[in-house]
């Protein structure tokens, strides 16, 4: 039980000093963007080839 409480507020802690040493973060939105886009189109090239698949699949 001790050891939790230890645990917590080490990570409060660290969690201050690091919220003060970032004053200004910048966020790579078009990166972040790019590789969402990048992961849908993946996802429906997969989605359509297992779509192809079935239908070959079913005429047989």
């Amino acid at each position: 039980m001790k050891f939790t409480a230890l645990f917590a507020i080490v990570l409060a802690i660290l969690a201050l000093l690091a919220g003060e040493s970032q004053a200004a973060p910048k966020v790579p939105v078009k990166k972040i963007g790019k590789a969402i886009k990048t992961g849908l189109g993946v996802l429906g090239a997969a989605g359509t080839a297992h779509e192809v698949y079935e239908s070959v699949k079913n005429r047989g």
